[in-house]
């Protein structure tokens, strides 16, 4: 790979991929196109999320649970202040009006107030879950409990298709989906990821694969996707059987060939995956009012390219402002 980068660089990068899947960058010039960018290669970037989290953060909580505690308590105060940023907007777009107060408790513990607030309580529940598996269960019970909740997890999100074959499994799923909104949560999708980041860490696994086979499995991946997207059997797009080999390989790959982590760079990522949905709206709402809809909001690409240039700025200006405050503390 030639110069090392850390591991919190390529955390920065792939956030970019999650703020096009929100925006979908290139659906007016190829759908087909922004369906592998957005919705194959867009699928890496929160798996990275939670294995660097695995890495980092679990291996040193079994031997010391209360800084599972200390972290759960920062994601918290976070996923807090997050349903507070976006409470304007939710009001706006009159999201309580026809609700009931059983959905609000299940958008704020499963789903996330906003669409992309699902990441915090999917993060806690998940990494909770590994936990304790991990403490109560030996290496092949817990591998295989992870993994039967993700394949749970895949049935009801990229192959769901599959489950109106038997009326069992509609049955079974009917059920799911009643409690939550999709099968990518802390029950079924982070387990796995957060696990796997334990794994690499505890067993010092170093790299094992080359960029070749790293780029078959992504290959793998991108025909599994477009396979399941050609016979719309998807009811999400966030899991697929080969994201799992991938991602322990990319991931060993990348954590071999990484410098030690950034806390600057981390907490930009987070700002990026925080933020980006108020620059949206935000330019959705000037656009408006300037009458330009047509050069801003209309034409995927530049707004993507608007709204990562903007958060990428307000990312860095509010390290900085933070940086400042804490200097002037002491």
């Amino acid at each position: 790979m030639g110069k090392k980068l850390n591991i919190d660089i390529w955390r920065f990068i792939v956030s970019f991929l999650i703020v096009a899947i929100h925006i979908s960058p290139f659906d007016k010039i190829s759908p087909e196109f922004d369906f592998f960018f957005t919705r194959i290669l867009g699928r890496i970037a929160v798996p990275l999320f939670l294995m660097i989290t695995g890495y980092y953060i679990l291996d040193k909580s079994l031997n010391d649970v209360k800084i599972l505690k200390d972290y759960t308590k920062k994601i918290l105060k976070i996923y807090f202040l997050c349903i507070l940023l976006y409470l304007p907007i939710n009001i706006y777009m009159r999201k309580f009006a026809s609700i009931n107060f059983i959905q609000i408790v299940k958008d704020i513990l499963i789903n996330g107030t906003l669409y992309h607030l699902w990441y915090f309580p999917a993060l806690i529940l998940g990494i909770w879950i590994t936990y304790f598996l991990i403490k109560k269960m030996s290496k092949k019970w817990c591998f295989s409990i992870i993994s039967i909740l993700y394949l749970i997890g895949l049935l009801g999100d990229s192959y769901y298709g599959l489950t109106s074959i038997n009326n069992t499994l509609s049955s079974i799923y009917r059920f799911i989906f009643h409690i939550f909104e999709y099968t990518r949560n802390g029950l079924f999708y982070t387990p796995i990821f957060i696990y796997m980041g334990y794994v690499i860490k505890k067993y010092k696994i170093k790299n094992k694969c080359s960029l070749i086979s790293i780029f078959i499995l992504f290959s793998c991946m991108t025909m599994e996707g477009m396979i399941l997207h050609h016979y719309n059997l998807q009811k999400h797009d966030s899991m697929y059987i080969f994201l799992i080999p991938l991602m322990y390989f990319l991931f060993t790959y990348l954590m071999s060939h990484s410098k030690k982590s950034n806390k600057r760079i981390r907490s930009m990522a987070t700002i990026i995956y925080i933020s980006h949905p108020l620059f949206i709206v935000a330019i959705r709402f000037v656009s408006g009012m300037l009458g330009i809809e047509n050069i801003l909001v209309e034409n995927n690409l530049i707004l993507y390219l608007i709204v990562c240039t903007l958060t990428t700025i307000f990312a860095h200006f509010f390290e900085k402002a933070k940086g400042l405050v804490a200097n002037g503390k002491h």
